[in-house]
This record gives C-alpha cells, structure tokens and sequence, in this order.
C-alpha cells in the first residue's frame, strides 16, 4: 500500500510544520481530530484559545485503539518512592497512556478490583514494616477483605535497605499477595537498596517493554521510549528540567567549617556538632531534609580484614570498572562495617560450611548473628581460603550514610550543620566503630571536604500555615531536626507555638544545644521546653514521662491543629513515645483506648503525627 501526501497549503508557517514533525504519531494523530473537529464547527476559537470539540474525528484516519488506564501507587516515607513512581508515570505517558498516580494514604482501596494496569512502588521501613502512609492499605491488601483481582496486571519495585534483616519485606509481601488474589504479573519485583537508580531503571524498562501497545502506535512509541540499547529515555528537555549539579553519583565535595564536641567532660556520649560549606553547590534544602555523606572505612579495619583473610592490599584489582590496590578498595568501596543477610548467604554457601548456613535458616539466630559484627568478625569465626576477588563478590557496594539536617538556610545560607553521636563499642574483645560517624569524628579534620548529597524528605516538615503549633520529641541526636525547625520559624516570624521535649542521661554534660534552646526560650520562639534526664535521679526519667505529665495541655494542642514530630532511636523509643500519645488521647478524651488508636490513626494520615526513626 502506498501513501501519498499532498503539499502543505501555501502560506503554513514553517515552523508550525517542524513543531509538528517533533509530535509523536499519538499526538499527531490528536491534533489531527481536534483540527478537524474545529474547522467543520465552522468557527474560530474565542479569543485566539483554542478549545478540544466535544467530538474530534479525523476522516479516514486509522483509529487510534483504547489504550487501559496505567494506576501507578506509591508508599513512601522520606519521599523516594513517590519521586520514582512519578518517574515511572511521565514514562508510561509517554508510550500514550492515560496514567493516575496516587499515594497510599490517599487511594481508595476498594478501587483495587476495578484497575487493569497496577504498578507500586513501595519501601520498607527497618525490619519489614511498612511506610506510615501505606499501613492502612497493607492491612487491608493482607486482610481478608481483599478482593479477588483476577482481571488485574502488576509490577511491583520495592525499596529498601540491605543493612536490615527483612530486607524489602513490605514489597515482597505486597508482590505476593497480588499474586494469591490472582492477579497476573506483568513484570518481576525488583528489590532495590539504597543505591537504587540503576535496578529501578532497569525495572522500568521491563515493564514498559510488557506493557500493551496498539499496533498503530507501536513503532513510534517502543523507539521513542526503548532504544535499541535497551536503556530508556526521557526527553532532552524534562532530564535537564530542575536537574540538580550535584547528587547521588556527583556529589559535591564540601568543605569542613567547624567541628564542636557538644558533651562535656565525663559524658558517656559522644556528639559532635559539624558546619559544613554548600557555596556554590546550588544545593538547596527544607528543615526536615538529610544530608548524605560517603565516608571511608578506617585504616585498622582494613588492616584487620588483609590480616585476618591473609590477603594482599598491594595487589592491583578491578572492581565495578575501578583499577586500583586492593587495599585501596576496601577502604573505599565496599562495606566492612555492617554485616547484612546476603553477605552471610552468599560467603555460607560458598565456604559450604554448614553452621553458618544454619544461622542463615534462623532468623533469630541471623539477627543475634549480625548484631555488632563486621566482615573481619565474620573471616575470623569462619576462616576459608579465598582471594582478592573472591572477598569482593560477596561485599556490598559501600552506601551512603545519611543525617538529618540540624540547621535552616535562612539562618545560615550556603552552610548546612550536623549533630553526629559517634559510635564506638568492643565486641569480642576488640574494638569496633561506625564508618561515617567515626569519620567524620576522626579522619575528616576542618578545611577538609567531605562528599555530599541532599536527600529530600516531604514527609517530615514544618506545617504550611505559620500560624500552626508544633510539638518536637528529640531525645539525643533525634534533635537535629528541630534546631533546623526552630532556626526556620524564628527567621520566618512564625506564630505558631513550638514546644521541644529533649531527652538524654545527665543535665550537665548531655543537654545539647542548651544556650540555644534557653535563649530560643527567653525570646518566645520557643513556647515551651520539657526535658528528661534520665540518669540525673534514682528512677529514670524519659521523654515519655514528660509527655504524660503534661497530657492536658498536648491534648489541647492537637485539638487545635498542633502537628507532632518524633525523631530519633526507632527499637524503643518512638514506639514508646506513640504509646504515651496514644494514653494521653484515651485519658483526655474520655473515650478510651479503642477511640485513641483511631484518633492517632487519623493524625498519621493527617501527617499531623510525623516520624523520622532510625
């Protein structure tokens, strides 16, 4: 068959041709219809706006075929899933789908049955829960009021982090259970940890590559979004729209200001206070962001892992595409700190040594196993013969540690500050430390620069209206988020209370920030300061016990709109700290227990109460 076109009409402005010839056949064959529909109406559009007719039909134009709604779910925490779910729709777009996008907290899980195409990105917080915002939908999806979803397609891509047992839990529970409800899977689960870009982008061409597509439209759309190297695309255009200078792969080396050791002498803590430069990064952050930073293991760990492996640091070896001294890698590239399950899996099975691989079958036994370890733990209990390049298969790829920031741009442009409790303990009789809270203790001196990156979290900030009240609980380092907070409404003139209940062992030597906080205090800016000194008395005295001592007035408060932040240790003290709320609504309201799970359910989805744990 052959097609033949005529030349344009004389006087088509050419530049209106080539816009034109840029559309894909999709939207040609839209403007198409809608011209048509416009011209044999007769009638000009009103004021130069042109208006789609309510039918637009080109004549003799191929129909385009009904392409399925594509619902694209996301549950997140710090914001990472939706920033990848929202990639993931401007790509299925692209390929002419009609696309919605919504988060957990928001969808209608009775909806469920009715889509066609489901995509969920979903991440999981510490050992296999999942994100605040997605809790209501996984107890239902797992419930026994989950419909059957025999006419529904998915993919799902988990996030997570491998330094934690249940390693993607929430998405593999999700995955699985589409599957008994009998939904057909459109493309496998990836598991992504913390350095996720790659495996996400790879799951994202899978699943564009499954999804259906009209054969009108097939040689357009597959080009435009997969070439022939498999890796996808977007739009010149959209990659250099908003594309910050400095991120995950490029970050900004930024200069060391100052270092202040806030605890003072005879302290059993060890907090360090870090001003660090963001001139002329153009790296902009919000009170609530974290600062990710790529440390380097130290010298003696590295020692210890040649030593105790019998390996050469000398020799020349390659890993991910990189040529350099063995030793040099190890402290570099890969993670010798932590142990995770796959580390142990993967040396288990390959030393075929059969009480490790026991310890790996038991999960209580991993988790006792994991806690305190590092790799030169893990070589000296199971000793093997192995080589350079054995060792770094079974290593993980070194991941960024991240902080949350203790400091407001308004208050201190091109800088941002840090609050870092390094970690330092014996196991075994030897001395082990964290790699980044020790490096930058340690091995990162002022005027020095350290690696950064912003990592961006929408889900732990200051209320929109200044006028809103806020309640903080941070004990120890969990503080750092509210300096920023309070640094950010003094410099805004916010008019909203602000009250910090602060928490650690001795008044002397561990109350962090103290003249800020009083002189915040003596000012108004901040409205109110509880604290809780634990070890200051006979019996301990936490955060939570000034939460119940002062239940009248926080359940005013949150009558009133006040939204309630919660930072630091995520094992006891949060859930402790959610259960304090929990008694002060029950007892203030007069409705019980029953009555305040809803209540703090509604704050959460509210986000009115907000988390940052760890």
């Amino acid at each position: 068959m052959t097609t033949t076109f005529s030349p344009p009409p004389a006087g088509l402005d050419e530049k209106l041709l080539q816009q034109l010839a840029q559309q894909s056949t999709l939207q040609q064959m839209w403007l198409s219809g809608f011209l048509y529909g416009i011209a044999s109406n007769g009638q000009a559009a009103p004021n130069g706006v042109l208006e789609a007719p309510s039918v637009a039909v080109a004549p003799q134009a191929t129909p385009a075929a009904t392409l399925p709604q594509v619902t694209v779910l996301y549950g997140s925490q710090t914001g990472n899933s939706k920033k990848v779910a929202q990639q993931l729709s401007a790509k299925v777009k692209e390929r002419g789908f009609q696309v919605v996008v919504a988060d957990l907290n928001d969808y209608q899980a009775k909806n469920l049955k009715s889509e066609k195409i489901v995509l969920l990105v979903i991440s999981t917080q510490g050992e296999g829960e999942p994100p605040v915002a997605a809790e209501e939908f996984h107890k239902w999806l797992l419930g026994t009021r989950a419909p059957q979803l025999d006419g529904v397609q998915f993919a799902v891509c988990a996030l997570g982090d491998r330094s934690y047992l249940q390693f993607c839990q929430t998405g593999k529970e999700i995955d699985a259970r589409f599957e008994v409800l009998g939904a057909k899977r459109l493309a496998d689960r990836v598991d992504c940890d913390v350095d996720y870009e790659e495996a996400v982008e790879g799951w994202m061409v899978n699943v564009l590559e499954k999804l259906p597509v009209p054969a009108v439209l097939a040689a357009d759309t597959r080009s435009a979004i997969v070439h022939s190297n498999g890796q996808s695309s977007v739009a010149p255009a959209a990659k250099a729209a908003g594309t910050p200078l400095y991120d995950r792969k490029k970050p900004f080396a930024s200069p060391i200001l100052e270092k202040i050791q806030l605890n003072g002498r005879g302290s059993q803590k060890e907090t360090w206070h870090l001003e660090l430069s963001l001139e002329g990064s153009g790296l902009v952050y919000e009170p609530g962001d974290s600062l990710a930073i790529y440390a380097t293991n130290p010298e003696s760990l590295v020692k210890e892992v040649l030593y105790t492996a019998m390996l050469n640091g000398n020799k020349t070896v390659t890993y991910n595409g990189k040529e350099a001294e063995f030793r040099h890698i190890l402290q570099q590239d890969v993670e010798l700190s932590v142990l995770t399950r796959e580390v142990v899996d993967q040396y288990a099975n390959w030393t075929n040594n059969a009480k490790l691989k026991a310890i790996v079958q038991d999960n209580a036994a991993l988790k006792n196993f994991l806690w305190g370890r590092n790799v030169a733990d893990l070589l000296r209990e199971f000793p093997a013969a192995l080589s350079e390049a054995t060792l770094l298969g079974f290593l993980r790829k070194m991941p960024p540690r991240s902080y949350s920031i203790a400091s407001s741009l308004l208050a201190h442009p091109d800088e941002v500050h840090l609050t870092v409790a390094a970690v330092r303990y014996d196991f075994n009789g030897r001395p082990h430390q964290g790699v980044a809270s020790t490096f930058l203790a340690d091995r990162i001196k002022t005027g020095e620069s350290v690696p950064v990156f912003l990592e961006h979290n929408e889900y732990f900030n200051l209320p929109a209206d200044d006028a809103t009240d806020i309640i903080m609980v941070g004990p120890g380092t969990g503080v750092a988020p509210f300096r920023a907070f309070v640094e950010e409404r003094s410099e805004r003139g916010a008019s909203g209370k602000n009250w910090l209940f602060f928490g650690n062992p001795h008044f002397e030597t561990d109350f962090l920030y103290q003249i800020e906080w009083l002189n915040y205090l003596k000012r108004g800016t901040l409205d109110r300061l509880d604290v809780a000194f634990s070890r200051d008395q006979k019996d301990k005295i936490y955060v939570q016990n000034r939460l119940a001592e002062r239940s009248r007035l926080i359940y005013e408060r949150l009558e009133n709109g006040a939204h309630f932040y919660v930072c630091g240790d995520k094992t006891r003290m949060a859930s402790d700290v959610q259960y304090a709320v929990s008694q002060i609504v029950a007892k203030e309201s007069g409705k019980g227990e029953e009555y305040a799970a809803e209540y703090l359910k509604n704050l959460k989805k509210q986000r009115r109460y907000l988390e940052d744990v760890y």
